[in-house]
């Protein structure tokens, strides 16, 4: 059920990184979300064209919009973000040089009413 989608600045150096973050949000939203791990999916899509303050291309942005299913406390959305956004700082700030980043998450809710799933072919996920 979490939907994880992470867009950055193409230009930045840290596609080499993003699969483990992937990995690492994973545990981390499931832990503050109390969520499946197994249920997890990750998009991470590159932007070519960011234009962030002034346009220089020094500005650049990791977003990561997390989408749970409703029903989760305000607070517990909070932590989420928290942890998530720290979890990114840790995996990828280190990677940046010279780049002013904008390091964002925000937290939604899908409305289990309207989310649909099918799952075939089903692999145990370790946890």
């Amino acid at each position: 059920m979490p939907q994880l989608e992470i867009e950055y600045s193409a230009k930045l150096p840290i596609a080499d990184e993003l699969s483990k973050l992937a990995v690492d949000l994973h545990y981390v939203v499931a832990r503050e979300a109390d969520a499946d791990l197994g249920s997890f999916k990750t998009r991470i899509t590159p932007l070519e064209n960011v234009v962030i303050a002034d346009g220089s291309d020094r500005h650049t942005m990791v977003h990561l919009d997390i989408r749970l299913l409703s029903g989760r406390s305000e607070r517990a959305k909070f932590a989420t973000g928290e942890a998530a956004l720290a979890a990114l700082r840790d995996r990828l700030e280190w990677l940046v040089g010279d780049y002013a980043v904008q390091f964002t998450v925000e937290v939604h809710d899908l409305d289990r009413a309207n989310y649909h799933k099918h799952v075939t072919g089903v692999a145990q996920v370790p946890g």
